[in-house]
């Protein structure tokens, strides 16, 4: 299966071989009390699933939204994402950066993370801002494709395992 896109954000593919996302029903408050984007990274509050909101200690409570919810429509169940290990997603950064692999990525919004925060919410996995592997200059190589890791304006990342409301279906 190809990436599925939901706004800004992808499921670009599981790293253990899932061929498509966990794709399950969450419940939400009618759509005038809590507009939901598709893409936003969601929080489970108390019952309901709502935008994240802070840079918070989170334990099993993140899905990310694949549907709109709009004023008028109907509290109710709709679907959501929840990562699973292995899960690669693609998010907006909040600021351009020389991202490298395994760099922490904490919130910054619902719709994008950053490099900075307090309490980590996933874990930089994507090299497609690195340079092209290197040439042996030992074995005749000649071109030198260098060190340095562009920056890039979106993570591919995986969520912590801890946050992912993966982790309480698993209990």
């Amino acid at each position: 299966m190809s990436s599925l896109t939901w706004g800004a954000t992808r499921w670009l593919r599981n790293m253990f071989g899932a061929t498509e996302p966990m794709i399950i029903r969450g419940k939400f408050q009618a759509g005038g009390t809590q507009a939901i984007v598709a893409g936003q990274i969601l929080e489970l509050s108390s019952t309901n699933w709502i935008p994240l909101d802070a840079d918070q200690s989170m334990a099993a409570i993140i899905a990310v939204a694949t549907e709109d919810i709009d004023a008028g429509d109907r509290a109710g169940y709709y679907s959501i994402c929840v990562p699973r290990p292995g899960d690669v997603f693609e998010f907006p950064l909040a600021a351009a950066s020389a991202l490298a692999v395994s760099t922490s990525l904490f919130y910054s919004s619902a719709t994008a993370v950053t490099t900075t925060g307090n309490n980590q919410l996933a874990t930089a996995v994507g090299q497609e801002n690195y340079p092209q592997r290197q040439d042996h200059l030992s074995k005749g190589g000649i071109t030198d494709y260098g060190t340095t890791v562009a920056s890039t304006s979106y993570a591919q990342m995986t969520f912590k395992a801890a946050v992912s409301y993966y982790a309480a279906l698993q209990q």
